[in-house]
């Protein structure tokens, strides 16, 4: 004859949806209801608004002292 093949997602003799699909579900639920890494994650978003904001200080208070440095040089004698 010949290998048995899998049935797991194909629907049983009445039509129905198969018992694999219902398990797939209730772990898709479990999955999205999972607040563990929901800490970490704002700890992430707070860091990454932190970095872009010192960035753009550091990159105007370059600009600045640049100028600074520069006025002061053609001041002097």
């Amino acid at each position: 004859m010949g290998e048995a093949r899998q049935t797991d997602g194909l629907p049983d003799a009445s039509g129905r949806r198969a018992a694999g699909r219902l398990a797939a579900r209730s772990h898709l639920k479990r999955f999205l209801a999972d607040e563990r890494g929901a800490t970490m994650i704002e700890y992430a978003v707070i860091l990454g608004v932190l970095g872009l904001s010192l960035v753009a200080t550091f990159g105007r208070a370059q600009a600045v002292l640049i100028n600074l440095i520069n006025n002061s040089i053609s001041v002097m004698p």
